[in-house]
């Protein structure tokens, strides 16, 4: 929020598409290493020291070839910056090696606690970075250097607490089962990852980086939900349905669940994203970010049906079935950026409008793969988030009957804002309560948990 008040909309465009080019580029780094380590029934040192050496050779081969093409990119793109940014950024990749199988094991062993320390670690001292470095005036290489700062402690943290193997001398000793997992997750990955963030690319050369900065910061306000509920669920996701398939029980149940539970929180929060992006995007970035509303309400309503699916990667995942997720990539991907690139023709509206078709359309083929790796039917899987619909329209009426007082008194934005706030999660405790919604029951229990403790 401070960064967004700090920067102007062509800074956080050109920085945008910088993170394009190494979000890709880390899905190679990787190489599927942290899934494989997570999913593996039984790993040895031999295991280990191939997937410590896969990571180094990956990363530091990226960081090179970033280096190499950053000019490339920039006289594209006709922007200078692009060069710089891309030379901080490529940092990264020489320190991440460090710290990624150490990161996985901690998520296999499921040592939450230790995955909390090092990520809130890392994320106070990259926004700190970054909001220090804005506020002197270094505009959007500030962006840059807060993930820098965040990772080098990341892997400090990791080197100190590191479970036992987790750093060891380079071999590529039995690393073919790793590479042929590898380069399966990896290319679905990219092409998940490339239709996700693809669209960036073709804004920045249709419509500029200012176009871009407020793209980017309409689905910025979108992946709130992703940096706070999306992102704990799934840290949790893929090792709990990783135990669960290696002792053999059926994924349905829990997948059934975690996506009510999910879609609980999200179809309410992108129903409200699309009723006050106005408002939201005022309040929390400033009034140069008020021509993103638009694109944010279209964003919101088009990622709706993502929301049933945000498991089922995991859930493929998990299971081993790499393929399946790699086919899911080959159908949505291309479908997404065909719309995106006809969409461009018009306007950037149209371009967030169409988002809206490759969710759909992924929908569709998880849908299709899951019920038979699970063996289960539809009703099954997405039985339980028919109450998060009902949920959603419920708080909905309550945010729309919130504004329309707000607008007949003549509230000021902060009033406003905190009017629909309490209208609107009173609204979600009634109707969750009223529909017995598995999420009001994890209220409950942590509400209960809070008691126990201070009683």
């Amino acid at each position: 929020m401070i960064l967004a008040r700090l920067l102007t909309p062509t800074q956080v465009g050109v920085y945008s598409l910088c993170a394009v080019v190494t979000n890709l580029a880390s899905i190679l780094r990787d190489f599927g290493v942290s899934e494989y380590l997570i999913q593996e029934r039984e790993l040895d040192r031999d295991k280990m020291r191939s997937a410590f050496t896969i990571t180094l050779i990956m990363a530091w081969s990226l960081a090179l070839a970033i280096l190499g093409g950053r000019f490339l990119l920039a006289d594209w793109y006709h922007e200078p910056l692009v060069a710089d940014l891309l030379l901080v950024l490529s940092i990264n990749f020489l320190v991440l090696p460090l710290a990624s199988p150490s990161f996985a094991l901690l998520n296999r062993e499921m040592a939450f606690h230790k995955v909390c320390v090092v990520q809130v670690s890392a994320n106070v001292v990259n926004a700190a970075t970054s909001v220090t470095l804005a506020w002197t005036g270094h505009g959007a290489l500030s962006l840059a250097w807060g993930p820098v700062a965040g990772i080098a402690t990341q892997a400090a943290i990791l080197i100190w607490m590191r479970p036992r193997d987790a750093l060891l001398m380079p071999r590529l000793r039995g690393a073919g089962r790793q590479l042929r997992f590898g380069a399966m997750f990896t290319g679905s990955r990219l092409v998940e990852s490339g239709a996700r963030n693809g669209h960036e690319l073709i804004i920045g050369k249709v419509f500029g980086f200012t176009a871009l900065g407020l793209f980017s910061r309409a689905a910025g306000l979108i992946d709130l939900l992703a940096q706070t509920v999306s992102s704990a669920i799934l840290r949790v996701a893929t090792p709990a349905l990783a135990a669960d398939h290696r002792a053999g029980h059926s994924l349905v149940t829990p997948f059934a669940k975690g996506t009510a539970l999910f879609t609980g929180i999200a179809w309410p929060f992108m129903v409200g994203v699309a009723l006050m992006a106005d408002d939201i995007l005022v309040l929390l970035y400033g009034p140069q970010w008020h021509p993103a509303a638009p694109l944010a309400t279209l964003l919101a309503l088009a990622g709706l049906p993502y929301a049933l699916t945000m498991l089922a990667p995991n859930a493929l995942a998990a299971t081993g079935q790499i393929k399946r997720r790699l086919s899911v990539a080959l159908w949505y991907s291309p479908t997404h950026l065909v719309c995106v690139g006809i969409a461009a023709l018009w306007n950037l509206h149209a371009v967030a409008a169409v988002f809206v078709v490759g969710n759909l359309v992924q929908v569709a083929m998880y849908t299709r793969h899951l019920t038979q790796v699970l063996k289960a039917r539809p009703r099954q899987l997405y039985g339980p988030s028919v109450a998060s619909a009902l949920l959603a329209l419920g708080c909905g009426a309550g945010l729309v009957l919130a504004r329309l007082t707000a607008h007949e008194l003549g509230l000021p934005l902060i009033p406003r804002i905190a009017l629909c706030v309490v209208a609107g999660t009173a609204a979600w405790l009634a109707c969750a309560a009223a529909l017995r919604h598995p999420a009001m029951l994890e209220v409950r229990r942590l509400l209960t948990h809070l008691r126990s403790r201070h009683a």
